[in-house]
């Protein structure tokens, strides 16, 4: 039996200010998240705080999350966040640990072959022209809103091909939010109010219900249509080929799971970083030039590759600062076992919280870290990077799969807006960090400008 109550003990552990009774935490986790986890680091390397009346254990300190995410599995599984994330992404690459996950790896690795890489970028180019082909000079853009739709494109598309519809979109855009922004409030809200009939659980359900449909028919039309489907040649025909380590084909609510999880990971997050990295690289000249400057290598109308966008150093910087600069605001972990974490002692059942955005604001390990810098990756100083301190794709045994989908997938995207416009800030806008189950603006409205002509003849 886990026990939940128990409490760290050793010199290293301290306790954060600002405790409610009942609800612990939760207010400030809720209304000041960025502000409450970021405050952390001046407290201790090791800081408890109440998720309602249990407690978590708040690492501070990189050399320490290196230690609790390198190798991980051994001594702990993926903690309350992802039990509460189980309900909509079930037994996935996202929610399982040890032996399930390792085994669940290998099975996933025909999903991001080189292949699957290239076809992806292939598909971000595309939407992305279609996009940006739409626009007209000098009118007020929502770019997040508009990020939102191709990212979700190029996520469902990458999927599920030929099969997607305008009616399987448009299910995904509307319901996929309400999963995402959902994960936080039922992590750190007392457990059993996620089963209290509040406007939010009912639509959280809703929400479940439609999207196990459209999900479920897509897998089953494919079963019907053409067995395992290779012929399509997308992540879902790879999740049908896909064997366990006994030989066996994934049953298809194990495939429903890894969707949901690919549905979610490849929309919402890469919405946010698009968004933030076009109000940076576009409030920034010096950077915008840079960019251009880059993107004037590539051939104009050339299909890009996975290796095309590797090579474009100084865009991968900037990607590179976006995700350092608007990571996810924390994950978990929960101790299988007596653990030592620095200075600290955790008894088994301990929840255990590591923040991305806490680690990536501190100044000790990036100074000025809210100002954005792309040349903190280059060659120079990339090699200062203090391990354990940027952890925008996790490390470890549960480092992303897709990572390197995801970073072809971002710069592709990139390239294609920042060849075609300059986007230009709307004056007197504030635009404000919303931290849900990642980082996005508030809004972000922008004004496309054209190009001089020649530079509009390179565009990729």
């Amino acid at each position: 039996m886990k026990s939940r109550r128990s409490v760290a003990t050793g010199s290293g552990t301290a306790g954060a200010p600002g405790r409610w009774p009942v609800v612990g935490h939760a207010p400030a986790l809720i209304s000041r998240r960025l502000e409450f986890l970021s405050s952390l680091s001046s407290v201790g390397e090791v800081v408890e705080i109440r998720l309602g009346p249990i407690p978590a254990y708040v690492v501070t300190d990189p050399t320490v999350a290196h230690q609790l995410l390198v190798p991980g599995d051994r001594d702990y599984d993926r903690g309350r966040l992802m039990e509460k994330a189980s309900v909509w992404f079930g037994d996935s690459l996202l929610t399982s640990h040890g032996a399930s996950h390792q085994q669940q790896r290998r099975s996933l690795r025909s999903a991001f072959t080189s292949e699957q890489v290239d076809s992806h970028v292939r598909h971000v180019q595309d939407a992305a022209r279609t996009l940006v082909e739409s626009w007209t000079a000098d009118e007020v853009l929502a770019v997040d809103e508009l990020m939102k739709d191709l990212a979700l494109t190029n996520t469902a598309q990458s999927l599920f091909s030929t099969d997607l519809t305008a009616e399987n979109l448009e299910s995904f855009r509307l319901h996929l939010p309400t999963l995402f922004k959902s994960v936080i409030f039922r992590t750190v809200l007392p457990s059993g109010m996620e089963r209290m009939p509040t406007m939010g659980n009912l639509r959280f359900k809703k929400a479940m219900r439609s999207l196990n449909g459209v999900v479920g028919d897509l897998i089953a039309d494919r079963r019907a249509g053409s067995g395992n489907g290779d012929e399509h040649g997308d992540l879902l025909a790879s999740l049908l080929a896909a064997q366990d380590d006994q030989g066996h084909v994934l049953p298809d609510q194990q495939i429903r799971d890894h969707v949901m999880t690919m549905l979610v990971a490849g929309s919402e997050s890469t919405a946010a970083v698009l968004s933030w990295a076009l109000y940076e690289i576009f409030r920034n000249p010096h950077i915008a030039h840079r960019v251009r400057e880059e993107l004037g290598a590539i051939p104009s109308g050339h299909a890009l590759t996975a290796a095309d966008v590797s090579s474009l150093t100084y865009l991968n910087n900037v990607v590179s600062e976006t995700l350092r600069r608007y990571p996810v605001p924390f994950i978990m972990r929960r101790t299988l076992k007596p653990v030592r974490l620095g200075e600290v002692e955790l008894p088994a059942g301990a929840e255990i919280v590591y923040s991305p955005y806490l680690l990536h604001h501190d100044r000790r390990w990036f100074p000025e870290p809210h100002r954005f810098d792309p040349d903190r990756w280059s060659s120079t100083g990339h090699g200062s990077i203090t391990k354990g301190s940027y952890l925008p794709f996790g490390a470890g045994a549960h480092v992303c799969i897709g990572k390197r989908m995801a970073l072809a997938g971002l710069t592709t995207a990139l390239a294609v807006i920042c060849s075609h416009w300059r986007l230009e800030p709307v004056a007197g806008q504030r635009i404000r960090e919303v931290a849900t189950g990642t980082v996005h603006p508030n809004r972000m409205p922008m004004i496309p400008r054209r190009l001089p002509a020649d530079d509009r003849e390179r565009a990729v």
